[in-house]
């Protein structure tokens, strides 16, 4: 399998107490700080429920050495980097992803942040609103009211069954009681012992070193604070329950057991249980589900909840055949557990375990680095000590079978979903009607846990003899990939329209399945597949070691072939779902007129479509799309010709076809989703095939993201969630702006972007020269940094955008010959005839 990342780290302690840990990662071109407080919201008074998650917002609302409302969030913008911070139940967390030349100032600004917030009463009311849109959100949220019904079954004494997200009438800004407790209690936990700092970065440990001593100097010193004495969260004596809870739209369910925490155990052995349910064969329990019809996927969550103890959740996406079947499906679950409880070496060898834990790593690793950084962080709180173990061994089989020792029991907890409850109350504060019945024992199983009989694939045609490949694609690339590994990325276009568009959605949903059913036995040695389709395009890059590659093509490919139309119906239905219960801003993005220049079908005259179609006419329309596309191939690596062969009959051979461009001028679609608030997404189009206005573009957004932020959230105070970005993919280069509202109406949201627009494109005239410098400098970072996948996305989007292989350079050149002069005219360009505006509109 290979080595672990080449990450050198280096652990200390500060003379304030802080806890510092510092990676060198040599290939970096940014730098990831991470910032982490042992305490949340299950440490906050009893007075102020939502006070932690209240004071990780108003951190952000200016600092003595930062003291504007928006001057953290325009340094970072500005110098082209990403932040972000949440509020967990026993820790909170900052996370800051910059260039690696700003570290000295980021950190500098970062601890500032944590050490001496201003928390002024009038940006801390306006920013009460900001947290009470979030708590309205929420209530819509159905992973939220599971856990505020489930609090309700809680023992009244541990904080766990207490609110503590925030609202409006929880936290009082102008009352000196409150100020005083914010303040006192960010005093008694900002500090010394129960911080830690996280830097990883380009630099040597020895700089980074320095300049971590330097940075957080700022930070005062203090003792660790002791432990809480709180009971366990279910109450003694009580018996296990089952909890209904009235959610039409959720086809899901979970099981709830307690958990003693041991830190340097639970990690690893969670991991190891993870691989046990990626595995969807037959062999497996998402596979013996799967194949009994009940389930589709399985995911395991942990939630520590203080005292030595922690809750493990294990959640069901069903499917509908598994509705009102979730005691069968509980007792399969549970028999599954018993099963690998008696044999811990049914998980994985020791063999299997090590390649695992090599593949997570470098998983982790090619993450963007603020993502890394926030996981790594998360880790290490819940390990606790000085120095984290990023990738710590796998346990041994004895301290695996003690932590599935309760897993083995009955859970605490059944959750089921229903479309109506007769009967129940309502949650207070996430509300949804549910009711709580006892848990009779679980059947007991008829026989010994084994897995179901594995369902026969149809044949493949005959294959043909190997063939050189074709001339009409691309080779070279191997310098994007992991040392030994190989990868075959795929491409199918069609001309596009509605039975195109379904065609290649369900091609992309079968192919994901399928992956899900691989991915088990395939990812503890490397191999990935990601896919994605729209307007009538499916693309697919599968990587891995090249000698695994023609069986895992093979395999993945034979979804394409199946007559499954339950199968596909069901899982196109479950992403829609899926959608439905994110936030409006992402679905928006979600939405299929999001993620393509071309015409797009709505989901609802999709589903009609698809809804007309029997599985014949399924099949037929599946394998005439894929009979008929252009199938584009790039080779990365050394690539065996044996994947060839599966091929046959899916595609005809072709080149790159020519851009798609988008055509002027100004539209609007209104996709009628009901709701408390609303959303606006404008997409900014430009023409395809001009590298001096797409490198315009890229200055343009890094310019204006931090007053973008500062003119509709903190001087407007339209919502929570917004942004502004630089969006490049195959169909092109875009500018993006989003907002969310749980009060402004949709054209005045509409106006508010436009307006921001034509304000900013005239007020360039008074860019100086040494802002002008530093948002080039984040540019040119931002098109040579990233993560290994983003690195090789880029290169993919641009040979699919039909963009010339020295097109980076072109960008790097245009991007240094730029002035201002150059940005005025670029940002005029946005209101030009030949540039689309495209409104994607909630209602």
């Amino acid at each position: 399998m290979g080595e672990l990342p080449p990450l050198e780290q280096r652990s200390l302690r500060l003379d304030n107490g802080v806890r510092a840990t510092l990676l060198r990662d040599p290939q970096a071109r940014r730098v990831a700080l991470a910032a982490g407080v042992d305490a949340g919201s299950l440490h906050e008074p009893e007075a102020w429920p939502g006070l932690a998650h209240f004071l990780e917002h108003a951190l952000f609302l200016g600092s003595a050495g930062l003291a504007g409302a928006g001057a953290f969030a325009g340094y970072v913008h500005g110098a082209g980097g990403r932040y972000n911070a949440r509020t967990l139940g026993l820790c909170t967390q900052f996370y800051l992803e910059m260039p690696a030349r700003e570290l000295a100032p980021a950190l500098e600004r970062l601890c500032d942040l944590l050490a001496r917030p201003l928390l002024l009463p009038e940006r801390l009311l306006a920013e009460r609103e900001v947290l009470h849109a979030e708590y309205l959100a929420r209530c819509q949220d159905g992973d939220s009211q599971l856990l505020g019904a489930l609090a309700g079954l809680l023992d009244p004494a541990h904080p766990l069954a207490c609110f503590h997200a925030g609202a409006r009438d929880t936290l009082e800004p102008r009352a000196p009681a409150f100020l005083a407790d914010l303040r006192a209690w960010h005093a008694r936990h900002y500090r010394g012992e129960n911080l830690c700092l996280l830097v990883c970065g380009p630099q040597s440990l020895d700089e980074l070193e320095a300049r971590i001593r330097a940075g957080a100097a700022s930070l005062p010193a203090g003792a660790r604070l002791p432990a809480p004495a709180w009971p366990s969260p279910w109450p003694a004596g009580q018996d296990p329950l089952r909890l209904e809870l009235e959610q039409p739209a959720r086809r899901s369910m979970s099981l709830w057991w307690m958990l003693e925490h041991v830190a340097g155990r639970d990690d690893p052995a969670l991991e190891l249980l993870r691989q046990a349910l990626r595995r969807g064969d037959a062999g497996g329990l998402p596979g013996a589900l799967r194949v009994r019809g009940l389930a589709c996927s399985a995911r395991l969550e942990l939630h520590p909840v203080g005292a030595g103890q922690v809750l493990l959740a294990l959640h069901l996406e069903l499917l509908e055949e598994g509705r009102g079947r979730e005691e069968r499906i509980a007792a399969l679950c549970h028999d599954w557990l018993a099963w690998l409880r008696a044999a811990p070496e049914r998980i994985g060898d020791p063999l299997l375990a090590e390649n695992l834990r090599i593949a997570q790593a470098w998983d982790e690793y090619e993450q963007a680095p603020l993502e890394r950084a926030a996981l790594w962080l998360e880790r290490w709180q819940r390990q606790g000590g000085v120095a984290p173990r990023l990738w710590p061994q796998p346990p041994a089989a004895s301290a695996l079978a003690d932590w599935l020792k309760p897993l083995a029991q009955p859970p605490l907890l059944l959750q089921c979903c229903r479309d109506a409850l007769a009967q129940g109350g309502f949650s207070p504060r996430f509300p949804v009607r549910h009711r709580v019945l006892p848990q009779a024992g679980l059947s007991p199983p008829r026989q010994a846990w084994r897995p179901a009989p594995v369902k026969p694939s149809p044949p493949f045609p005959a294959p043909l003899a190997v063939r050189d490949w074709p001339a009409q694609w691309r080779s070279g690339g191997a310098d994007l990939l992991r040392p030994g590994q190989a990868a075959l990325l795929l491409a199918w276009q069609a001309a596009p329209g509605p039975e195109a568009q379904l065609a290649g959605e369900l091609a992309e949903l079968a192919l994901a399945e399928r992956w899900a059913a691989l991915a088990g036995e395939a990812r503890p040695f490397g191999a990935d597949c990601r896919l994605s389709s729209d307007g009538g395009r499916l693309s697919l890059c599968l990587s891995g070691p090249p000698a695994a590659l023609p069986s895992l093509l093979t395999r993945l490919l034979a979804s394409l072939r199946e007559d499954d139309a339950t199968g596909w119906r069901e899982a196109w239905q479950r992403r829609r779902e899926t959608r439905e219960r994110q936030i409006l801003l992402r679905r928006l993005l979600a939405h299929p007129a999001a993620r393509t220049r071309m015409p797009t079908v709505d989901e609802d005259s999709l589903a009609r479509r698809l809804a007309t179609l029997d599985g014949a006419a399924l099949a037929s329309l599946l394998g005439g799309w894929l009979a008929g596309a252009s199938l584009c191939g790039w080779r990365m690596g050394e690539l065996p010709m044996a994947v060839l062969p599966p091929l046959q009959g899916l595609g005809r051979p072709a080149v790159v076809p020519p851009p798609r461009q988008a055509p002027g001028g100004e539209h609007a679609l209104h996709l009628g989703i009901a709701g408390s608030e609303r959303a606006v997404l404008l997409r900014l189009l430009a023409p395809v095939g001009d590298p001096w206005l797409e490198a315009a573009w890229r200055l343009l957004a890094i310019l204006l993201q931090g007053p973008f932020h500062r003119a509709l959230r903190i001087e407007q105070g339209f919502g929570y969630a917004l942004f502004s970005r630089f969006v490049d993919d195959g169909d092109g280069a875009e500018l993006q702006f989003g907002v969310q509202s749980p009060h402004a109406s949709v054209e005045r949201l509409r106006q508010a972007i436009r307006d921001f627009i034509l304000v900013r494109r005239d007020g360039l005239t008074d860019l100086d020269a040494a802002h002008l410098a530093s948002a080039r400098l984040a540019a040119l970072d931002a098109l040579d940094a990233g993560s290994r996948p983003q690195r090789v996305q880029r290169a993919v989007d641009a040979w699919l955008g039909g963009r010339p292989d020295d097109w980076p350079q072109r960008l790097h050149a245009a991007l240094r010959r730029l002035r201002r002069d150059d940005l005025l005219a670029a940002s005029r360009a946005m209101t030009e005839p030949g540039t689309g505006w495209r409104w994607l509109i909630s209602r």
